[in-house]
């Protein structure tokens, strides 16, 4: 009996010391996921969001169509930014993974610059559900954003 309770034992200590590494392992993927898409965004450098999602990702966005596919993503983002869209942050509020895919929700915020020189800033909530891929990257399959009207 005592080399069951002794294996419950390592076992437990092995699932209390390696849950906050895994938790900490999909922040760090998370944050690096933000820092591609933001020096994507913010360059600006279009052709940068491709690689991010998945074949079949979809980028819902408030108050437009769905957007399938890559290159339709990177149309749209670009669009975003030839209306004078700048300076995109990213928050992380949660992250979790469960094998193939994670989720991240995030607070967000963009500048939007007007051509008359007007600037709005523009914050929200996002949630991006991740695919990994079979090279250990996480790619965007799920893409939402809704404008909030509270900073």
């Amino acid at each position: 009996m005592s080399s069951r309770f002794g294996a419950l034992i390592t076992l437990a200590l092995f699932l209390t010391v390696h849950e906050p590494a895994q938790a900490d392992d999909i922040r760090l993927a998370m944050q690096a996921a933000n820092a591609e898409f933001l020096a994507a965004f913010n360059a600006p450098n279009p052709a940068g969001f491709p690689s991010l999602y998945t074949a079949d990702a979809i980028l819902l966005f408030q108050g437009a169509p769905p957007v399938t596919g890559p290159e339709a993503i990177k149309q749209f983002w670009e669009s975003r930014i030839k209306a004078g869209a700048r300076d995109h942050t990213f928050e992380i509020i949660e992250t979790e993974a469960d094998g193939k895919y994670a989720y991240q929700l995030t607070k967000s915020s963009v500048q939007f610059d007007a051509k008359a020189g007007t600037k709005t800033l523009i914050s929200g909530y996002t949630v991006r559900v991740f695919e990994r891929q079979s090279d250990g990257t996480w790619k965007v399959k799920v893409h939402m954003f809704n404008r909030s009207d509270t900073p």
